[in-house]
């Protein structure tokens, strides 16, 4: 409609259209057309207004272009907190925690006050970080300077405690809301659920449903179905899963399948496992085939693991860790020239498997530990403690099972 209009009409494009069209560009998440509007926007001299730079910053996160979305930042001759607050929530989203934080202290030298919905998105950057700490020191700044009435804040500090490990911190949080909403059982149920207390996650889930009347939503089944999945409750598992169709209309997603054949693949369940992975949607097929090929790993049935791992190389040939999953059924079968074969098939359509890694944050400090990498300022030390504890164990008489080994 907007091109229309400029092409036969001469009515000049106002602030008010130029709003909706970023929305739209928005929503559509193409790159070429969100630019192209940027610099008509910079043609008709509309450029540096609030709120269009805070629309146009999250307009280019959306389409995946952070480089972008940070010009804009940076240009912004204003920047309040709505434009601060996109800017972290795009790096947050984007798989981008660290720059996210480092945004956020920026933020707090300056004169303005991060607002509840800043505070929320750092809270997931920290959970995403496992920054317990630096969460501690964010739940501080949120008891004195207001925030406690803020349910947004409340659920966030909940699934960033429950991520970091702190599960009985997420419990105190829970407890001290006393108007909850349906997002902060759902956290709540969500912490118990990560942490394989599936008969604290029920418990919960039939409080919120029985004696508070509050409704259910996708994102609360996908963590009863993995709690179920943690502990092997089978039977309750399948029970939820038809619930959540037939009493609350909800259609089932690739995270409740995924959920759903983990849970029947971890019990050896094989046959309910493909049936349903058969009458789930083709289009979703792609993803549940992983937990399942690791259910074969994990129970050695090489026939099924080979037919999954078929499904996988031809549904989602460019992805390495398919192959990775594929070569560890063969190897903890010690079928080990099969393994090598599946790793040079890897190769050969150069993927790479980035290396593993862990991460710990201590007196505030984050460490980062790469498998092979020996670039940590302390690694001598490391390795010798490593070499000392090593001896040790064999001294006890230890002997390691090297059955798990994948190479």
């Amino acid at each position: 409609m907007f091109n229309i209009m400029r092409t036969i009409s001469t009515i000049n494009s106002d602030f008010v259209v130029f709003i909706n069209l970023i929305k739209g560009c928005a929503k559509r998440g193409s790159l070429l057309e969100a630019s192209s509007l940027h610099s008509l926007i910079f043609k008709c001299g509309c450029e540096n207004k609030d709120p269009l730079d805070n629309l146009l910053l999250g307009m280019y996160a959306k389409c995946g272009d952070l480089i972008s979305a940070r010009k804009v930042f940076d240009m912004a001759n204003a920047k309040t907190v709505f434009l601060w607050t996109s800017i972290i929530s795009g790096y947050t989203h984007m798989g981008y925690p660290a720059e996210a934080l480092l945004l956020f202290k920026k933020l707090l030298k300056t004169s303005i006050k991060p607002n509840g919905a800043t505070l929320a998105t750092i809270l997931s950057a920290c959970a995403d970080l496992g920054l317990v700490d630096m969460g501690k020191e964010i739940e501080e700044y949120i008891l004195s300077n207001g925030f406690q009435s803020d349910r947004q804040v409340q659920t966030s500090l909940i699934n960033m405690f429950s991520k970091c490990g702190s599960i009985d911190k997420a419990i105190s949080v829970f407890e001290r809301i006393s108007d909850k909403d349906l997002p902060a059982w759902s956290s709540m149920i969500n912490g118990y659920a990560i942490h394989g207390m599936a008969e604290e996650a029920l418990v919960l889930f039939h409080k919120m449903l029985e004696i508070n009347r509050i409704k259910p939503d996708a994102v609360v089944f996908t963590s009863i179905l993995l709690a179920c999945s943690h502990v092997g409750l089978v039977e309750d598992g399948l029970t939820f899963f038809k619930s959540m169709q037939k009493d609350f209309g909800i259609v089932p997603s690739v995270e409740h399948y995924m959920c759903l054949v983990d849970l029947l693949g971890r019990a050896g369940q094989f046959e309910l496992a493909l049936e349903t992975i058969r009458v789930m949607p083709v289009k979703l097929q792609a993803q549940v085939w992983a937990p399942f090929l690791s259910a074969c790993t994990k129970h050695c049935n090489l026939e099924l693991g080979e037919l999954a791992a078929r499904k996988l190389l031809y549904m989602n040939p460019g992805i390495h860790g398919n192959y990775v999953l594929m070569a560890n059924l063969y190897t903890s079968m010690g079928k080990w020239k099969e393994a090598a074969v599946t790793r040079s098939l890897m190769i050969d359509r150069g993927l790479i498997k980035a290396p593993g890694w862990s991460q710990i944050e201590i007196s505030g400090s984050v460490n980062v530990f790469i498998a092979g990498d020996r670039s940590h300022t302390q690694s001598i030390d490391i390795y010798k403690l490593l070499e000392e504890i090593n001896l040790k164990l064999a001294e006890a008489g230890y002997v390691p099972e090297t059955d798990t080994v994948k190479h």
